[in-house]
């Protein structure tokens, strides 16, 4: 440690390197920890959208097979009506 009871200055800077460093691992562990977590939660928000987009597509396509389907009936209804009657 030091002579005589006082501390040199090769130790304080050993101390100050090795608190340095160990701060510098947690923080480092911490922000990745963080990172990670955000995003997740991004990841989760775009997944939700995704979906979201993916069930109205598909209930606009069903919406529009069910005017198709609506349009040919009609069309068959016409064409029956309007053929002549023997």
């Amino acid at each position: 440690m030091s002579t005589n009871g006082l501390l040199t200055k090769a130790y304080l800077d050993k101390k100050l390197g090795q608190f340095g460093k160990k701060l510098k691992d947690e923080l480092k562990t911490e922000l990745k920890r963080d990172l990670k977590s955000e995003l997740l939660e991004i990841k989760d928000e775009i997944v939700g959208e995704i979906k979201d987009m993916r069930e109205e597509f598909n209930t606009h396509q069903y919406s529009h097979i069910r005017v198709n389907d609506d349009l040919q009936e009609h069309d068959r209804r016409l064409k029956k009506l309007e053929s002549p009657k023997i």
